[in-house]
């Protein structure tokens, strides 16, 4: 089973065990500069419990619907934003859902709904198609029929008329909930087979019998309006690579000039133009990870746009970056391009996804890498790119540690990365 795989889900909802055991999760999450400032470190936290905002308070760009790989430039008429703040409007078909899935994780968010008929669902661990782990966010239905009030089937059994409830060993709570138009802060805290709920400060539930797995963030609305805002999230066990201080300039391949020329920083949005040189990280001492980065390709004319993320710090292995016929993904050491195999005979030339799996052009793209053990798998918008790659059989120089490296590479077009995290392996 690779590491986004899915065990089955809700085994609190027995009729769809089977088919929950077949589900695959994916990547993906975008962003724009409005993301300069954000996030921080809650007082008492370490690096790897930063909070990431989930929404820039402008547009959806970070969320999809259902199943979609990306936002449509015109998002349904069931959510709109208004003074930084998502709407829900009403239709349980339009579901948003994060781009990136998780694992371990906490969520803090805020919500209101407009009045008392308001009727939604809250997923921790939903599936690309935004199913499974529902928490209600729904008052009316306080004690109602669980089976039959919305008549969609039995997916959602046992969650069903339950504020902040739903499934075994979670109960609603409507207590514990503010009157319509007022704000609410939620925060759920998932931790293996724990997960617990704290609703307005005040404890709700904890369920211990959670199966662990991988899921989206998700939320449905089926009568708004219904308010959302302040949307946050920490994944347990990354820590940001994102402080240029900590970096360098790479000696081996790229441009020319100084670093502060060619890379600009806000926050955890990095922006490369070149000519200048690629860089990488003054620790050298990585070794099996796991790596989460957003890039887009900003240049108007994205044409031969090339960047890449270097495993270990070495430039001829890396996951690459490129806006190409073939798209991104690993890149080997020569240029006889090849579908991407584990078979031997194919060790010693260069890797590729067996499609292009790149986003369209103006839309980030997710990329996510693991190395344990020198095999390498990548993933790209949701879609396993290069699936257990045996590096140092085709390479045994490829060292057993090393840096994080970003290529700078002709025809120097401006790239940009946001978010670049690292969980260490042990």
């Amino acid at each position: 089973m690779n590491s986004l795989s899915v065990p089955p889900r809700c085994h609190q909802l027995r009729r769809i065990n089977a088919l929950a055991a077949s589900l695959t999760l994916a990547i993906a999450l975008p962003f724009t500069s409005a993301f300069a400032a954000e996030g921080g470190v809650r007082p008492g936290a370490t690096a790897s419990s930063e909070f990431v905002p989930l929404f820039n308070r402008r547009d959806l760009t970070g969320w999809r619907v259902s199943e979609s790989a990306v936002m449509p430039k015109q998002p349904p008429a069931a959510w709109k934003i208004e003074n930084g703040v998502i709407i829900g409007l009403g239709d349980g078909n339009a579901m948003l859902a994060s781009q990136w899935d998780y694992g371990d994780f906490e969520l803090e968010f805020d919500w209101m709904a407009e009045n008392d008929g308001y009727d939604a669902d809250l997923f921790i661990h939903g599936d690309r198609l935004v199913r499974f782990d529902p928490i209600r966010l729904t008052k009316t239905l306080v004690g109602g029929p669980q089976e039959t009030d919305r008549g969609e089937g039995d997916y959602n059994a046992g969650a069903r008329g339950m504020i902040g409830g739903g499934g075994n060993a979670r109960k609603p709570v409507p207590e514990l909930q503010k009157p319509a138009g007022e704000w609410n802060t939620w925060r759920i805290v998932v931790s293996g087979s724990r997960y617990s709920l704290t609703c307005n400060g005040k404890e709700a539930w904890t369920c211990t019998d959670h199966i662990p797995r991988r899921g989206y963030i998700g939320f449905r609305v089926y009568r708004g309006p219904f308010h959302l805002r302040n949307i946050r999230l920490s994944e347990t066990g990354f820590s940001s690579l994102m402080n240029m201080a900590e970096w360098e300039v790479y000696p081996g391949f790229g441009g020319k000039g100084p670093l502060e020329q060619h890379w600009t920083t806000e926050g955890r949005l990095w922006t490369f133009k070149g000519p200048g040189p690629s860089i990488v990280t003054k620790r050298k001492n990585f070794a099996s990870y796991h790596l989460r980065v957003e890039f887009l390709f900003a240049d108007p004319d994205p044409k031969d746009i090339n960047s890449g993320i270097y495993l270990r710090g070495v430039h001829p292995w890396q996951a690459d970056i490129w806006e190409h016929k073939w798209g991104s993904g690993l890149w080997g050491l020569n240029h006889a391009y090849v579908p991407a195999k584990k078979n031997l005979q194919d060790l010693g030339k260069v890797v590729r996804p067996e499609v292009r799996m790149d986003n369209p052009q103006g839309h980030w793209n997710y990329l996510e890498v693991r190395v344990e053990n020198n095999i390498v798998t990548t993933w790209l918008n949701g879609r396993i790119a290069v699936d257990h790659y045996p590096v140092q059989q085709a390479d045994p120089k490829f060292p057993n540690t090393g840096g994080i490296g970003l290529q700078a590479h002709w025809p120097w077009k401006e790239v940009r990365f946001h978010n670049l995290r690292i969980k260490e392996l042990k």
